[in-house]
């Protein structure tokens, strides 16, 4: 319970977000134009803190911009619009990977690969792979693989991990570090990222 209590304060924490798009799905243009420019910054660290390919992440920020805009009326007025958000912006991100995977076996799996988790994909390779950063995650110390969970499936930041975890924001620094280190090397042990370099 006090998990969701916490969940729920994290994502009212932009109220006026759920206003104006409330409002922009009633044709109020003024507050759409407002919603825009208040979540594209956010939106960019969101992307900066998954996706490692520097030169995508604009063009993958954009592709959020664009489905939000498309599913706008998919918005339930009911729900916090962060939650809404955040969902449209991972399910991009996937989109954005399997592209990758599908260009490249060359793809080194480890913080890009976590976003797959808990999403369930009818793909069998696909489904392999999240098989495989299940197990990958499986090495990795309890306290490790938290502070992974908080900052690539929760969108936490290193600030919000460290209050967390009551850890320093450096110790969450070297801790996450180790963690990527780890699922990489087992990832590659198992057939990713070197057998074409």
């Amino acid at each position: 319970m006090e998990t969701k209590d916490r969940d729920s304060k994290k994502l009212e924490a932009n109220p006026d977000w759920s206003v104006w798009m409330r409002a922009a799905q009633q044709g109020d243009k003024a507050c759409y134009n407002k919603l825009l420019v208040a979540i594209a910054p956010v939106l960019r660290r969101f992307v900066q803190g998954r996706i490692f390919n520097y030169d995508a992440i604009e063009d993958i920020v954009q592709e959020i911009l664009l489905a939000i805009h498309k599913s706008r009326h998919t918005y339930n007025a009911d729900e916090p619009f962060e939650r809404w958000m955040y969902g449209v912006a991972r399910y991009k991100m996937i989109d954005y990977l399997r592209k990758m995977t599908r260009h490249t076996q060359k793809e080194v799996l480890t913080e890009n690969f976590e976003t797959f988790l808990h999403i369930p994909s009818n793909s069998n390779r696909e489904t392999v792979q999240t098989q495989d950063l299940h197990d990958a995650l499986a090495q990795l110390s309890d306290k490790q693989r938290k502070i992974i969970n908080l900052m690539k499936l929760d969108g936490y930041s290193v600030s919000e991990t460290a209050a967390e975890m009551d850890m320093s924001e450096s110790a969450v620094k070297v801790a996450a570090h180790r963690g990527y280190k780890k699922m990489q090397d087992w990832l590659v042990k198992h057939g990713y990222g070197e057998e074409d370099a």
